[in-house]
């Protein structure tokens, strides 16, 4: 490794925080790839801090805190200096450091504060169709979501400036050589990953089912659609409810329903939740945010062994289940039929958990990281 130090920036503690960010940043610590590792993170208060300080973090992981600030042109000035100054009060050389940045917008007020000398230390780790996302999902008034788009696509069209981009779809690369005419040698792939925890244990599913009060012949199928259940929105799942089938909602919103089990729990026990199910949902809405995402829970259920029933609006997905099997893919929960469950739940959990591990482990994510450093 020509890098002596990981300089990672997140500007948010957000709901992937836990499973994405110091997932990643324990796993390189642990295997000891950086004489140091700094996570620089953005925090608008003291609150955000002490939220901080109650993460599993590697003692080997120093935090540098930044003020963040919203994402409106009037702030970019702001934001640079913020930035400039934590870097200033680090000594060392950065010509031995890799600026690994969760997102496009970092990545461009990093080269702005640190000019072309260091444009190929700077690793952009691109997560979605940002700017669609605030077109299509951002409940804003019109004059902001002009502000926002206007740095959001700033941002992108500054990704040609850089030697190496990360992307966590192929989808998501095309869409960037498309939109923004990115060299696609320069794009290397890396999906979302599932921590060291996720994997399919027999035991810890006896143990687990035990407590949710299923019997053995009971089966349980967790159901996420973008942390927004829909139960109320034409009783989505009914067909399943009255075939006999549980549904495992983990998420803060609850759906009411005799044969529904809500559960909103820590994430360090999503993984015992997960190997209690037997098969999963995920159902996403038709767009371009969608079709070139990298979902965490998909990365998850698969790293746990769970057969996954999508829709047909996540290209990873479709992928996954096209060349494994693993899988069904439906227009709707109505075309699900009864044999198509009991078929998926025959299969080898062990089988597709090793498989799920192989493409989604946070071993395998932090070799391919390391190997993409090497090459900036």
């Amino acid at each position: 490794m020509k890098y002596n130090y990981l300089f990672y920036f997140s500007d948010e503690i957000g709901s992937v925080f836990d499973s994405q960010v110091v997932a990643l940043l324990n796993s390189l610590a642990e295997k000891r790839y950086f004489k140091n590792i700094y996570l620089f993170l953005g925090v608008r208060n003291n609150l955000q801090k002490k939220e901080c300080l109650n993460r599993n973090i590697n003692e080997g992981i120093e935090i540098i805190y930044f003020s963040s600030f919203p994402n409106y042109p009037l702030f970019n000035i702001l934001q640079r200096r913020k930035l400039s100054k934590v870097l200033n009060g680090v000594s060392i050389n950065f010509e031995k450091v890799v600026f690994h940045t969760r997102g496009e917008l970092l990545s461009w007020h990093l080269s702005k504060i640190l000019g072309k000398r260091y444009y190929n230390n700077i690793l952009p780790d691109i997560r979605g169709a940002t700017s669609e996302e605030v077109s299509e999902y951002f409940v804003i008034n019109g004059f902001k979501k002009i502000l926002k788009l206007y740095n959001y696509k700033a941002a992108l069209r500054n990704l040609n400036k850089f030697k190496k981009l990360s992307v966590v779809s192929n989808s998501l690369s095309e869409y960037l050589i498309s939109n923004y005419q990115i060299d696609r040698k320069v794009i290397t792939v890396i999906p979302c990953l599932a921590s060291k925890n996720f994997y399919f244990d027999q035991t810890i599913k006896k143990q687990t089912r035990k407590k949710l009060n299923l019997t053995k012949n009971e089966k349980l199928l967790v159901f996420t659609n973008g942390g927004e259940a829909t139960w109320q929105n034409n009783n989505l799942l009914r067909d399943l409810t009255d075939k006999g089938f549980k549904i495992l909602n983990l998420s803060k919103k609850e759906i009411i329903h005799k044969n529904v089990i809500n559960k909103f729990v820590k994430y360090s026990e999503v993984p015992s939740f997960l190997n209690a199910a037997d098969a999963a949902f995920i159902f996403r809405d038709a767009s371009v945010v969608n079709e070139v995402a990298s979902p965490v829970k998909f990365s998850e259920y698969v790293c746990c062994g769970l057969p996954v029933i999508a829709n047909a609006n996540v290209a990873t997905i479709n992928r996954y289940i096209s060349d494994t099997g693993f899988g069904l893919i439906v227009n709707n929960v109505h075309d699900v039929k009864e044999e198509h469950l009991f078929h998926l739940l025959k299969l080898d959990r062990k089988l597709i958990s090793t498989t799920g591990r192989q493409l989604y482990s946070v071993s395998n994510i932090i070799n391919r990281y390391v190997d993409l450093y090497s090459k900036i």
